[in-house]
């Protein structure tokens, strides 16, 4: 296996070519990266306050040491 992927590197000039013509810094996720992040952030949010509503439903009683 590792000398499939040694014989791949070594064919190729470079290990990840960039595409011709393209500015990499006018690359942006665009509006469905800002879409997904703010779905994620508000599911996150959610889930924090449904986890401390079942935490604080946890009724835990110590046993008393001897």
């Amino acid at each position: 296996m590792f000398a499939f992927a040694h014989h791949i590197s070594a064919s190729s000039p470079q290990p990840f070519p960039s595409a011709s013509g393209l500015d990499t810094s006018l690359v942006t996720p665009g509006s469905g990266g800002a879409i997904t992040f703010t779905f994620l952030a508000i599911a996150l949010v959610i889930l924090i306050f449904s986890m401390n509503r079942h935490i604080k439903k946890v009724n835990f009683e110590e046993k008393p040491q001897d």
